[in-house]
Parts: C-alpha cells; sequence; structure tokens
C-alpha cells in the first residue's frame, strides 16, 4: 500500500468522483481509478459503489476514511518535523472557503503567507452545504482550517476565531415598498415572494431561526444571481451588506425588528493539532482579517 493510494482514495471521497479527484490532484483521470482499484485489490476490499454519476462508499470504504487521514496527517507531520529542524516553515494547508468572503481581505491574508513562507501551499475546498459542511469536513480530517460565515447550529469540538462582522439586508427591485422605505420587520416577509439559499448555509440558518414565517419561492446556491432574481423583480433575498453593495441597481432594506448579523469566522478542530504550516496560516488570517490587536504579528 502506497501513501499516494490512499491520497486518491481520500480525494474521490471529497470529490465524489474520479474526474473530479483527478482534477483536485492534478494528475490524470486514470491515475486516480487505477490507484484506487490496486488500493481496493491490495485490501481485499470494495471501497466505492461505481454508479453513473459518483462514487458512493461501501461500509469497509467509510471504516477507512479516517485511518486514510491519519496516515496522511502523520505523513504530513514527518515532513513538517523535518522542515523545522531546518528552520522552514513548509506544506500544504487546506482550508475551507465561503462563496463570499468581501468582508475580509484574504487575499491580503495570502499574500502575507507567500511572503513570510513561500513554502507553504494553501488548497481551498467549498462545501455545497456552506458553513455547516465545512465544519463536518474540518471535523472528519478533510480540512486543516475553515471559514465560516452566519451561524452553524452544531460547534462542539471547534475552536472558532473572529474575524469580521456586518448585517444582512434585504434586496429587493428598486422599486419594491420596501426599498422604498429602506426597513422592514420580520412580519414583512409573510407576503413576500422569498429567494432563499441551501440549508447548511450560514445566511439561510439565520434566517430560518429569526423569520421562520416566511413564503419561500426558490433556493439557489449562488447569492449574486440571487440578487439578480430580487433585482428583476422575481422575489426578495437577505445576503450579507458588503455582497449586495457590490451589486449595483437594486433596492435595500434593513430589518428593524431582528438581529440579523452575519459574522464571519476562522475555525479548527480541537481535537487535532495544527501543524506549523497550518498555525502560520491562521495567526496571519487573524492578524490580516481579524479585529486589531487580536493576534501579534
Amino acid at each position: 500500500m502506497e501513501l499516494r493510494q490512499l491520497e486518491y482514495f481520500l480525494a474521490c471521497c471529497d470529490q465524489g468522483t474520479f474526474t473530479a479527484a483527478a482534477r483536485s490532484l492534478h494528475v490524470v483521470q486514470s491515475a486516480v481509478s487505477t490507484g484506487v482499484a490496486k488500493l481496493e485489490r491490495e485490501l481485499g476490499v470494495k471501497l466505492f459503489d461505481r454508479t453513473r454519476t459518483v462514487l458512493v462508499l461501501t461500509d469497509a470504504g467509510r471504516a477507512a476514511v479516517a485511518p486514510a487521514r491519519e496516515a496522511l496527517r502523520a505523513r504530513d507531520e514527518v515532513h513538517d518535523a523535518l522542515a523545522g529542524l531546518r528552520g522552514e516553515i513548509r506544506g500544504e494547508v487546506v482550508l475551507g472557503a465561503l462563496v463570499n468572503v468581501a468582508t475580509i481581505d484574504l487575499a491580503g491574508a495570502f499574500e502575507v503567507v507567500h511572503r513570510r513562507h513561500p513554502g507553504i501551499s494553501i488548497a481551498m475546498r467549498q462545501s455545497p452545504q456552506g458553513s455547516a459542511g465545512n465544519v463536518r469536513l474540518l471535523r472528519n480530517g478533510s480540512l486543516d482550517l475553515t471559514l465560516t460565515g452566519g451561524l452553524v447550529d452544531d460547534l462542539s469540538g471547534i475552536t472558532v476565531h473572529s474575524l469580521a462582522a456586518e448585517p444582512l439586508v434585504l434586496v429587493t427591485h428598486p422599486d419594491h415598498p420596501l426599498a422604498l422605505a429602506g426597513r422592514f420587520v420580520a412580519a414583512d416577509l409573510a407576503d413576500e415572494r422569498v429567494i432563499d439559499y441551501p440549508p447548511g448555509w450560514g445566511t439561510r440558518t439565520i434566517i430560518d431561526r429569526e423569520i421562520p414565517n416566511r413564503h419561500s419561492v426558490i433556493e439557489v446556491a449562488d447569492q449574486v444571481f440571487g440578487i439578480q432574481l430580487a433585482r428583476s423583480g422575481f422575489g426578495v433575498t437577505a445576503v450579507p451588506a458588503s455582497v449586495a453593495a457590490a451589486e449595483s441597481g437594486a433596492g435595500l432594506a434593513h430589518c428593524v425588528d431582528r438581529d440579523l448579523m452575519w459574522d464571519i469566522h476562522v475555525a479548527h478542530s480541537e481535537s487535532r493539532s495544527l501543524t506549523t504550516a497550518a498555525s502560520a496560516v491562521l495567526d496571519i488570517i487573524r492578524e490580516v482579517c481579524g479585529p486589531p490587536g487580536d493576534v501579534t504579528a
């Protein structure tokens, strides 16, 4: 058994297909499918059920995920320790991403990482289930760090560091009565066509908690498209103020009877020690994107 085979296996778990796994690893698709097949022969078990569209983990595959991640983590720790002896900080850090991060200067943070620690590479992963999905990937070891936005229902075993906060605003057609008033209350949405976002997204969790009685007419996985729909008069949608500000021409209204604050955090698991590289990236993200004085540079 080779560590490369375990890497192929885990990439397939994370990406769902051989093609997507190969793309994420920058190798040809045949290398991944052949590597996984060889691993299955050596283990004497079937790790995936191959369907026409996706790879589905078998019971044996699910049992292999955690040990495989630990094996790769041990490999990384060996490289980390040897680099430390040479006075270097190097290695890959896998960071869970958000759809929109206009509130924070993430690009600036990455520039500082590159300047201070050119041996660190960052791989960004974005869960379709938003912040809640990112936290699940953090727990199972797929991510070293993750950004979260808004609310996450379960943060047990997770350490979070606050970076920034801003209100959610209601985006509408420019001539909508709520936009002309510039304000709304939760009860106003009972009679509106609401454009929602997928379960697990931080914005969706906030709206579910604060405005459960609303008329949802569509669910989209793109806040910019949601704004476009609202601007056209299709419905109304709640997004972070910075996201709304980047798209001109729509009407805006602020909630006056609910606390619709959208908080951005960077988080890591309490059950796993961060590598030196991950710890360096965490410190720089907090330094550049967090409140002044949050981390000593």
